[in-house]
């Protein structure tokens, strides 16, 4: 079965959906066309733009003590020569030419400090060919950084306290530093926007605190190079914090359409500037801090969203260690919504000097979307998240306590071994069904060695077979392989298969 095949049997995204506003999402569609690339690698840059642009003081309250901010990790795994640098060049400009004024006016500022401080003083000094004394050169504002150590990540974010991306060409050099993994604690601390304090006892430098550090993160890694990512030590949720994009399949190269629009360009233009100056434009900002709360439809969008990671994880069959996936998928939707908000109000839909509002369902809903697009990409990277086998060693059937040497117990266990087995069989069935809706299933599909790989063909078709019986289920062909998930009917008198005899008549 291809990657695309197991993505559509789990109901997930083969490409990613509309996120951003129509003249924005044109703009995406011909950077595509222009640099030809991918469609989903521009995805990337522009979300790690717009999230660099939107900055630290813009936060979203899911509840009370739950805020979060929509500073994102983009990762584009992709192969060498595949235009990302020409697409990074087009979607950071507008971030580029913020960051030279940015300096051009700290710049101007301290040559007028330093002309007050010698008039201040009455003492005209001058460097004897009539021109006045610079002062030191003080340090440069910075928006994008290209090659960052961890230490100096944190220099950088104690000037620029407001924003900053992290944009090295090769991503994964930044994870395997000898360091002794150090700089991996402090991405994944980033990443959290948690109060940060560095005290080194080796380092004769004064200690480093950053209250609320905000830090976006955006690289390319090469396939062969995506293991570089993963800890030695063990999993240590940095990857988890990674949206992935790019599929692995190779693409012929063509030459790029010469579709670029300057309409378009401008329209991205002027929602980054927007974005770069949300506080002061905003008409609910409030002393240079704006804060979006989530409607009741936007939780109740989120909480199905949950519900429904919750059901793939166990179809999928994540290993129990990984299910904290669903938690870190939670919050990338929290701040993908947060993003989303921000773009439409960067597009102007709420008015030039409208505010930004409350998040609101469709924002909510577009979030969902496009975090279930990034986990089938982590399926695609990751397979340790997939067909780890999900049942539990011990449930609701079983013994109490080791059978120890006695062949009456060893026996026993096996037995309630293989009910407990067949019971999960059918729940990963009855959970897989329920992702894929009503739509008729073929039993050869389910089969297919990545959809549910552990599961053997006799043990599908007894589930299966329990499913029509109990009247939860329909065969539609009559060789029995279509079939399909209905609402059960009430009929009296009729009997229901028991799993547990089903797994003993096997046996036998």
């Amino acid at each position: 079965m291809s990657r695309n095949d197991l993505l559509d049997h789990l109901g997930l995204p083969l490409t990613f959906p509309e996120f951003f506003p129509p003249q924005l999402e044109q703009y995406r569609r011909s950077l595509s066309e222009s640099t030809d690339t991918p469609d989903e690698y521009a995805i990337a840059y522009m979300l790690a733009a717009g999230g660099t642009a939107t900055g630290g003081n813009v936060s979203a309250c899911v509840q009370s003590g739950w805020c979060v901010r929509a500073n994102l990790f983009m990762s584009i795994i992709g192969f060498k020569g595949s235009g990302k640098s020409t697409l990074g060049d087009k979607v950071l400009a507008p971030l580029i030419r913020h960051e030279v004024e940015l300096k051009d006016r700290a710049a101007l500022m301290a040559e007028e400090e330093c002309y007050d401080d010698d008039m201040s003083d009455g003492d005209d000094e001058s460097d004897g060919g009539g021109r006045r004394r610079r002062c030191a050169k003080p340090p440069e504002p910075c928006v994008i950084a290209n090659d960052c150590t961890g230490p100096a990540v944190l220099r950088l974010l104690e000037r620029n306290e407001r924003q900053l991306l992290v944009n090295p060409d090769e991503l994964s050099t930044q994870f395997i530093r000898n360091t002794g993994g150090t700089d991996r604690q402090m991405w994944c601390e980033l990443y959290d926007g948690r109060r940060r304090r560095r005290e080194r006892a080796s380092s004769r430098s004064q200690s480093v605190t950053l209250d609320a550090p905000y830090v976006c993160v955006l690289g390319g890694i090469q396939p062969s190079l995506f293991q570089c990512t993963y800890s030695q030590r063990g999993d240590d949720g940095l990857l988890d914090r990674l949206l992935l994009v790019g599929d692995g399949i190779a693409r012929q190269v063509t030459w790029p359409r010469d579709v670029d629009d300057p309409a378009l360009n401008a329209a991205w233009d002027e929602a980054v500037d927007r974005l770069l100056h949300i506080e002061e434009r905003a008409a609910d900002s409030l002393g240079e801090q704006v804060e979006s709360r989530f409607t009741p439809g936007a939780l109740e969008v989120c909480r199905r969203l949950e519900a429904q990671l919750n059901q793939l994880v166990i179809v999928i069959g994540v290993p129990e260690s990984q299910y904290g996936i669903v938690a870190k998928l939670r919050q990338h939707a929290v701040k993908l919504a947060l993003l989303h908000r921000c773009f439409r109000w960067a597009a102007g839909e709420f008015g030039e000097q409208g505010p930004l509002g409350d998040i609101d369902a469709d924002d909510a809903q577009a979030a969902a979307a496009a975090t279930l697009f990034f986990l089938g990409r982590w399926l695609i990277w990751r397979p340790e998240l997939r067909g780890g086998g999900a049942e539990a060693p011990t449930g609701p059937v079983g013994l109490s306590q080791s059978p120890g040497d006695d062949p009456a117990l060893q026996s026993l266990a096996t037995v309630t071994a293989g009910v407990q087995r067949g019971i999960s069989v059918i729940e990963r069935l009855i959970r897989l069904l329920r992702v894929r809706g009503s739509q008729p299933v073929v039993l050869a599909t389910l089969t297919a060695k990545q959809l549910l790989p552990d599961m053997a063909p006799d043990e599908l078709r007894d589930a299966c077979n329990w499913l029509v019986d109990n009247g939860h289920a329909e065969w539609l062909s009559p060789d029995c392989q279509t079939f399909r998930l209905v609402q059960p009917l009430p009929q009296a008198g009729r009997r229901r298969r028991n799993p547990i005899s089903t797994v003993k008549e096997r046996a036998k």
